[in-house]
């Protein structure tokens, strides 16, 4: 298992990847798309819902990720400021 501070570094680097951004964004346009496609079905829109929320919960998993990080490097710089 990845240490927290260098999970921290590597969610960090991911969320400032310009291509997974790229990726990210192509994703959401094209679920996001969907909900104003007047020829979706429910089933089409429902899933395309799901899509949207599972890669918000990806990208706060990693923002999550990265405030650990955050967290834990104040609380070394407090320790050496003791």
């Amino acid at each position: 298992m990845m240490d927290k501070r260098a999970k921290a570094q590597r969610a960090e680097a991911l969320l400032n990847d310009d291509v997974l951004q790229e990726a990210f964004n192509g994703v959401l346009f094209y679920h996001t798309g969907v909900f104003t496609r007047v020829t979706a079905t429910e089933a089409e829109v429902l899933e395309a819902r799901r899509m949207v929320l599972a890669l918000n919960e990806v990208k706060s998993q990693l923002r999550r990720y990265v405030s650990t990080g955050e967290i834990l490097a104040k609380k070394d710089q407090d320790r050496e400021h003791d």
